[in-house]
């Protein structure tokens, strides 16, 4: 899989541990965020066993319309 990253300039930082969006070749997006264990009992009738949630800020979403 090839991927570039499609972060929103004013949201990339270059030492890491920041949310990020990299576009797929496979036309797919992998978001990089804060995992959020304690989501699991919210959302636990729409996580599957291989599925995490993440929390990213809302800028990222947004930004995902200008890609």
């Amino acid at each position: 899989m090839k991927v570039k990253d499609v972060t929103p300039k004013g949201l990339a930082c270059i030492a890491g541990g920041c949310p990020a969006i990299f576009k797929t070749d496979r036309g797919t997006y992998l978001i990089i965020g804060t995992n959020l264990d304690s989501a699991r009992g919210l959302l636990s009738d729409r996580i599957g066993p291989n599925e995490v949630v993440i929390e990213v800020p809302a800028e990222l979403v947004r930004s995902i319309k200008l890609i």
